[in-house]
């Protein structure tokens, strides 16, 4: 059966140096024999987590007014996800935090009702690209922490990042094509 890896594009906009490491991490995944399929959480309609603790007794959202209900079918259905997000004042996008807190849901069910989402399969992979303007020490780290969280939440196994700094320099075409490689050999290392 054809492994599915699974794009998620945070930032508002889609055609970026975000967009491209995405891109790249998912070519590697197609070389490799996947199928790839991407998803620009900035076109749909996802409403932040009301924290109204409605998932509780299900671990499932009670909120059915948007299209998260399509990224949670995604979630359960995919062998490994690509989550990429531009830095934007030390963390990820609000379209991208929006789309991982309402993720409670995944995290009530593993670790509240002790149920493992994708028993009797292999578990999925993920993998966070992120790109930021500045060339400040840590300005990953907030954004990693919360990209680990996330994939631990809806039980993937977490297996690397791309992170590429100081994209305002006018130097950057090297350390970009250096990025992309790393991307495209992630992207393979996610259907092994």
């Amino acid at each position: 059966m054809t492994m599915k890896i699974l794009g998620i594009l945070g930032s508002p906009c889609t055609k970026g140096n975000s967009s491209d490491i995405l891109e790249a991490v998912l070519e590697g995944a197609r070389d490799a024999g996947a199928s790839t399929e991407r998803l620009d959480i900035a076109n749909l309609e996802v409403n932040p987590c009301l924290e109204c603790h409605g998932c509780e007794k299900t671990g499932v959202c009670v909120q059915e007014n948007d299209e998260m209900g399509m990224v949670y079918s995604m979630i359960r259905e995919v062998d490994g996800i690509v989550l990429a997000s531009p830095v934007f004042f030390m963390g990820v996008t609000a379209q991208t935090k929006a789309m991982i807190d309402r993720c409670q849901c995944f995290w009530i069910e593993r670790f509240v009702l002790n149920k493992r989402v994708y028993e009797g399969r292999r578990r999925p992979k993920g993998v966070f690209v992120s790109c930021a303007g500045g060339p400040k020490a840590g300005m990953f780290e907030p954004s990693l922490h919360m990209a680990k969280a996330f994939f631990s939440a809806i039980d993937y196994e977490y297996i690397g990042e791309v992170l590429l700094g100081h994209t305002d320099d006018p130097e950057l075409a090297r350390r970009k094509n250096e990025a992309l490689g790393k991307a495209k050999e992630l992207g393979r290392r996610m259907t092994q």
